[in-house]
């Protein structure tokens, strides 16, 4: 059982350890690490503090998978957190990404989301 359960477990602690131990300043080794959230400060905090959630949301996941999959292959429960991790990873890099896109415009500055809004009721 405990097989099934370990991408669940590692997953989190991906989530867990950098919540608490956050990741200070832009590096190679420590912290969520792409082109666009390594691009300045703003968007490496950013990144950081969504994709955690992230983690933790994927490793749930997992979780959740594992227990259904030692129920129901018993001694190769194992097999389906291990064929969900790399596209449950997956998704959880997709949605971080898209949330800093969402976030920052080209150039790495925050959106104005206020100012967003004002332009768009003008519009209407």
């Amino acid at each position: 059982m405990i097989y099934s359960l370990v991408f669940g477990l590692v997953t989190m602690a991906f989530g867990i350890i950098p919540k608490i131990v956050r990741p200070k300043k832009i590096n190679s080794w420590y912290g969520y690490r792409t082109e666009i959230s390594m691009k300045n400060q703003d968007m490496w905090n950013e990144g950081n503090r969504y994709s955690t959630n992230q983690y933790i949301l994927a490793g749930i996941i997992l979780l959740i998978l594992g227990k259904i999959g030692y129920y129901f292959l018993q001694g190769k429960g194992y097999l389906v957190p291990l064929i969900g991790f790399i596209p449950v990873l997956m998704v959880t890099v997709f949605t971080t990404e898209k949330h800093l896109k969402k976030t920052f415009d080209e150039n790495g500055k925050r959106i104005d989301k206020s100012s967003n809004l004002k332009q768009n009721n003008i519009d209407d």
